[in-house]
């Protein structure tokens, strides 16, 4: 068994929530995967819901109504990203002066989402982007003749994305909260469950805001903040690690057990639930020696981490770039055998983008 201190700093970075944000950039691409499938793209914003006021025992919807949709919760695994970068980006921006932060962060940032975007934008070009008779909704949203403003609106991120690599859209919020965080530059935190709590309060009424405002900044931005404010709380052991870690994985999907009994909560209190089980899980993974972190420390886990940025960025338009040069499959073993070949290329394409701009990118602002 490893032995090392589960909260050992690499480079910076800490070991138990590397291997956390490897496993969530993996249950994206699951998630990725799945909405080629017309059924799953149809459900996943919870518009399908089982028979009303009686759930139906079954496979699918055992993976799909209880904690099992874990496997594929791509929306709540892109929280468990803003989560986590709100926890650790607030901590540099304390004690590094903000030039070189910011020259820092925009580095780290840009430069695989221009490999990234290039890689996408040469695939469409290549491939070409229409659409397919029985394809996912989903699948044929990414049908387009993507040009060069396509081009340079994805490669700046911020004002808008598209279709071109649509897995671009989280990153808009991600850079502006870099930004938005120098505001904090000097602050000390000083542990107050109380403060922990009125942040969170403050929190949820911003995001409640931005649902009434229609304004995705106000909806999305304030759970990056709720990752800083575990900063407050400190790293209490009220409870295990571990009880931590399952309290805050069926928090996240209380949602879907609604759904499977044919009811549907509102999309705020939706994506409250979602934060709240993201901050516990993080806080079960920084506490020190428990079980959660020392999984998530192993090797295996760890170079999940290091790839999960890049991994996160491209795999979305070589996965449709594959659909759309072999087309909808025939039955499950087609199906499958299409998502193999299309994790082959997501896994060269992932170790391009790495190895090419992610890794240089990284040498350089460790130098």
């Amino acid at each position: 068994m490893n032995t090392e201190n589960p909260l050992k700093v690499s480079s910076g970075r800490v070991n138990s929530l590397d291997g956390l944000r490897g496993i969530a950039a993996v249950v994206v691409v699951l998630h990725h995967l799945l909405l080629t499938k017309s059924w799953f793209a149809d459900r996943v914003n919870l518009d399908a819901h089982g028979i009303k006021g009686q759930f139906t025992l079954s496979v699918h919807n055992l993976f799909e109504y209880t904690p099992l949709h874990i496997f594929y919760g791509g929306t709540e695994a892109v929280v468990i990203f803003f989560v986590l970068s709100g926890y650790v980006l607030i901590n540099p921006v304390t004690k590094n002066n903000l030039s070189h932060y910011l020259r820092n962060r925009l580095v780290r940032l840009y430069v695989p989402i221009f490999s990234a975007v290039l890689l996408a934008f040469g695939l469409a070009k290549v491939i070409s982007h229409k659409k397919i008779d029985g394809a996912s909704s989903w699948l044929n949203e990414h049908a387009n003749n993507y040009g060069w403003v396509s081009l340079f609106k994805n490669m700046c991120v911020v004002f808008h994305t598209d279709w071109l690599d649509s897995s671009l859209w989280s990153m808009r919020y991600e850079i502006i909260f870099s930004f938005c965080v120098m505001a904090f530059a000097g602050f000390n935190f000083k542990i107050s469950g109380r403060t922990f709590v009125k942040a969170l309060a403050i929190i949820c009424t911003t995001i409640l805001a931005g649902f009434y405002f229609s304004s995705g900044l106000l909806s999305w931005l304030p759970i990056f903040f709720a990752g800083s404010s575990l900063n407050w709380l400190g790293r209490r052991k009220y409870l295990s690690g571990g009880v931590k870690a399952v309290i805050g994985w069926i928090v996240m999907f209380i949602p879907w057990y609604f759904a499977g009994f044919g009811y549907s909560l509102s999309v705020a209190l939706s994506r409250f639930l979602m934060m709240l089980g993201a901050l516990a899980i993080i806080d079960a993974c920084r506490d020190p020696g428990n079980v959660v972190s020392r999984v998530l420390s192993r090797k295996p886990l760890q170079n999940l981490g290091k790839y999960s940025y890049s991994l996160y960025l491209v795999h979305v338009p070589i996965l449709t770039t594959v659909w759309f040069a072999l087309g909808v499959p025939s039955g499950r073993v087609g199906w499958l055998a299409q998502v193999a070949i299309s994790c082959v290329f997501i896994v060269m394409g992932t170790m391009f983008v790495y190895h090419t701009a992610e890794k240089p990118s990284l040498k350089w602002i460790h130098s």
